[in-house]
């Protein structure tokens, strides 16, 4: 409770200190963004290095100056996420906050952890995921689910050419599914099919845990219809989120309502997320903040990226399984 207690602290106290920020790549960073780090409290901008121009936000000529500047630094352009830039960045025992590490690989980001670990720096990664309302709402009913269900469907669309089924549809669901299970993964099967596309256009991954646990994910990029729905089973517990329509849905059965229907059984609990006109900022602001919360406190982010290897050594299985099991009518 006294640990807590002090941690609340320290927290609340560092919301009145201003953490010099700096700002390398453009990417999705603009004024939408510039704005939000401008009203965080405890966040000063320094400037930015390589950046998209934008009033009130100083250019500034080179990496090192950025670095010397800043005791904090955002990476919002997965372009700007070389392995040397951001090595350098903690080197010099700068905190780092990177939107996406698509360009470094797993040995790089290997040594980016063990660098963040000998500087003492927080080291958070972009995933947004975790931080969605639902998880709040989810966490009264003290999830550990059995079975997983997840489909994610984009609608059909001639010029998704380049949209990779794994990496820019499932990705996300292979996070929630290592989030709430809460358990090692035992075992990765996946297989896909070529329906319209030479590569997979239709994949589906079974990913066993530890605990019992078994995720069962699908993505398709030549759907009829956008759907993104994800279902948890536990014991006396059903849980699904609708994230185009924001809804989460809550049915739990406690054993003592002798009153339902043969149709019907359980609590039903439904909760509709309000929509942000802009979800990217939104979550961004939730992202900074647990970034600047765990400097303060001095604790691993909640997207740390030993996390980030995880999802990254789980995608990485079911490619491996998808270069035995693709097949293509192509």
């Amino acid at each position: 409770m006294f640990l807590a207690r002090l941690k609340n602290d320290i927290i609340s106290y560092s919301r009145n200190l201003s953490l010099k920020t700096g700002i390398i790549g453009s990417g999705n960073f603009g004024s939408k963004a510039l704005l939000l780090l401008e009203k965080m409290e405890n966040t000063e901008i320094v400037g930015g290095y390589d950046s998209v121009p934008l009033d009130n936000l100083n250019a500034i000529d080179s990496l090192d100056e950025l670095i010397a500047l800043s005791e904090a630094v955002i990476v919002l352009d997965p372009i700007a996420t070389s392995y040397e830039s951001l090595a350098e960045v903690i080197r010099q025992g700068k905190h780092l906050y990177i939107e996406s590490p698509s360009l470094c690989s797993r040995q790089d980001l290997r040594n980016l952890e063990m660098l963040a670990y000998e500087s003492h720096t927080i080291l958070q990664i972009g995933l947004k995921q975790r931080f969605y309302n639902f998880y709040n709402d989810l966490e009264k009913y003290a999830l550990v689910p059995r079975i997983i269900d997840s489909n994610r469907f984009m609608k059909f669309n001639k010029n998704s050419t380049q949209l990779s089924v794994i990496d820019d549809l499932m990705m996300h669901d292979i996070d929630v599914s290592l989030k709430l299970s809460a358990s090692e993964v035992k075992s990765v099967y996946a297989t896909a099919v070529g329906v319209y596309y030479k590569d997979p256009d239709v994949v589906n991954a079974r990913i066993e845990f530890y605990n019992g646990c078994v995720a069962n994910l699908s993505a398709s990029k030549i759907a009829d219809k956008n759907k993104h729905l994800t279902k948890f089973f536990q014991n006396n517990t059903y849980c699904s989120i609708d994230y185009l329509d924001q809804m989460l849905h809550v049915q739990s059965n406690n054993g003592e309502d002798n009153n339902q229907s043969e149709e019907h059984w359980g609590i039903k609990t439904s909760y509709n997320q309000s929509k942000d006109s802009d979800g990217y900022i939104s979550i961004l602001e939730k992202e900074l903040e647990s970034f600047y919360n765990c400097i303060a406190s001095n604790s691993e982010p909640d997207a740390s990226i030993s996390q980030y290897l995880q999802l990254k050594s789980v995608s990485d299985k079911i490619k491996e399984q998808l270069e035995r099991n693709f097949i293509t009518n192509a």
